[in-house]
């Protein structure tokens, strides 16, 4: 039976994407014209996890930016003249309607310890800022930044976010733990850390439905990142604040052009969506980043 489901829904894929490129083909100067209009009405949110000078033993290259590929990607970025911001800076400028054009938000998951060490000199270097998640439980643990390495990046104006207190997948977590899961975990963060107000969810793994949306809303988040990509603009983020859409940057061995590719990917998929094409759901089913 799932043998025949994944062949359906492979099926599905390949017609999708060869529908797209004969609507692509057909309507090309017109959609060349309006893509290049959409990019500059959104922003992408990129996703990483930790940033280290070697590749740790035991680690998988998808959760490990080497530094000499992350300090390229930022340069890239600081080339191609783009504004590199905090997630609530990015939600800020949505909400007011000001131009977000050039503008790109970072992300790093977990609170690792070399997101200190490593990726926030190299951040300083750039003129650039970051929105750091982190797992309550895990603070201070091995690899995992402690209490004075937060308050560093609070120091050095970064955002400070939940990934929840344990990790847990939100969407198959009962409704009596969500209060730990999210509540507690933006109480805890407070109390640590001088009455800092943490108001950025990135749900873990991108687990989450419209019971964790509901919650989230409930326990004080202004805005959640999923693990869908697209481009955030000011009408996807009114719409749904709790669903921003971000890219994750992993290392897929081909450099500097798979850094572009993947920062693409969130220009196209967004245009993509206003065309009434989500490929998300699909890409859910085969890609695993």
């Amino acid at each position: 039976m799932w043998k025949k489901f994944l062949l359906g829904c492979s099926g599905l894929v390949v017609t999708a994407l060869l529908a797209g490129g004969l609507y692509w083909v057909i309507n090309k100067e017109q959609l060349k014209t309006e893509y290049a209009a959409y990019k500059r009405m959104g922003a992408p949110v990129l996703m990483y996890h930790g940033v280290e000078e070697e590749l740790p033993e035991g680690w998988p290259r998808s959760l490990v930016m080497l530094a000499k590929d992350f300090r390229a990607q930022m340069q890239y970025l600081k080339e191609e003249g783009y504004t590199i911001v905090t997630v609530a800076e990015l939600a800020q400028r949505l909400e007011q309607g000001q131009s977000v054009d050039k503008y790109v938000a970072l992300s790093f998951d977990d609170g690792y310890k070399n997101n200190l060490l490593v990726a926030l000199p190299i951040l300083q270097q750039y003129d650039a800022k970051g929105s750091f998640f982190v797992i309550n439980r895990m603070i201070g643990k091995p690899d995992y930044m402690d209490d004075d390495d937060i308050k560093k990046l609070l120091a050095a104006g970064m955002e400070l976010g939940s990934h929840s207190y344990t990790h847990s997948l939100l969407a198959e977590t009962a409704d009596k733990y969500l209060v730990w899961e999210m509540d507690t975990s933006r109480y805890w963060l407070k109390k640590k850390f001088d009455g800092y107000i943490v108001r950025t969810l990135a749900y873990p793994n991108g687990s989450y439905d419209e019971r964790v949306i509901a919650a989230a809303h409930k326990y004080g988040f202004y805005r959640a990142l999923t693990g869908h990509i697209g481009l955030n603009t000011a009408e996807t983020y009114k719409k749904a604040p709790m669903e921003m859409y971000r890219v994750n940057v992993a290392d897929d061995g081909r450099g500097l052009e798979g850094f572009k590719s993947r920062l693409e990917q969130a220009y196209f998929f967004g245009f993509l969506a206003t065309k009434g094409i989500n490929i998300n759901p699909l890409r859910d089913l085969f890609v695993k980043d």
